[in-house]
């Protein structure tokens, strides 16, 4: 299972990605995601058998996400775990589960298409983006543009990578295989418009610092208007 129309969400609650606004919201959201997920796998082993190879899982030996996340996170996000945890680890330690992984993050260029949802966990880089694949070109309005215009926060308005970054550390001490995080600049806000090697490697360590485990593209503002270009992937493993 995965997210999408993540940006949306924290639009119609009113938080931001680069404040910090959005923390405790994102860790009560993927708790519930990640706990009740694991609670229907269970559920499942208890009537159908845990799956293939169950015994050489870290669930196995009664590790959750909650137990491996990098510490670090708490230090911009203090908000506690809400659900029977340690219960649910003794019923996975007796009985299994039915998955042996549960949640990924993937980007969803072509699904927010079809579902006019915001791509994943990215902001939208305007409120209406025009989106070329090999299908044809189409463009795609934010959701509710009218009612919530102002409580969404642009791409390229987000001062930096620091914000997104605390989110998706969040995300990933619950998600329990990895995570399509984008990182992104724009070289019109750097001396001689080159975005520095430091900066870059500084995003990179501080992805490693709060837990995530993989990043997808390093994005550059090209000056030219916001526009998608989605060819697909041979794999399809880019696609919802």
């Amino acid at each position: 299972m995965g997210v999408t129309n993540f940006a949306y969400y924290l639009a119609k609650n009113g938080v931001r990605y680069s404040d910090g606004s959005a923390n405790g919201l994102v860790h009560k959201t993927f708790e519930a995601i990640q706990y009740y997920l694991l609670k229907a796998s269970n559920e499942l082993a208890k009537e159908l058998g845990a799956c293939s190879k169950f015994d050489e899982t870290t669930y196995s030996k009664g590790l959750l996400p909650i137990d491996t996340y990098k510490r670090e996170v708490d230090d911009f996000c203090e908000e506690p775990l809400h659900y029977f945890w340690e219960t649910l680890r003794t019923d996975i330690r007796e009985f299994g589960l039915r998955n042996s992984t549960l949640t990924a993050l993937m980007p969803c260029e072509t699904s927010s298409q079809i579902t006019n949802s915001t791509n994943g966990i990215e902001p939208p880089r305007g409120y209406v983006s025009v989106k070329a694949s090999k299908d044809g070109v189409m463009k795609q309005v934010v959701p509710e543009y009218t009612e919530l215009k102002d409580d969404y926060e642009l791409l390229w308005d987000i001062p930096s990578n620091d914000g997104y970054l605390q989110l998706t550390g969040i995300m990933q001490k619950f998600v329990d295989q990895s995570i399509s995080a984008n990182t992104n600049y724009d070289p019109a806000n750097f001396p001689g418009e080159k975005v520095p090697m430091k900066l870059l490697l500084k995003d990179l360590l501080t992805a490693y610092k709060y837990g995530v485990k993989t990043l997808y593209y390093h994005n550059t503002r090209d000056g030219a208007t916001d526009q998608h270009d989605d060819m697909g992937c041979e794999s399809g493993a880019c696609k919802l």
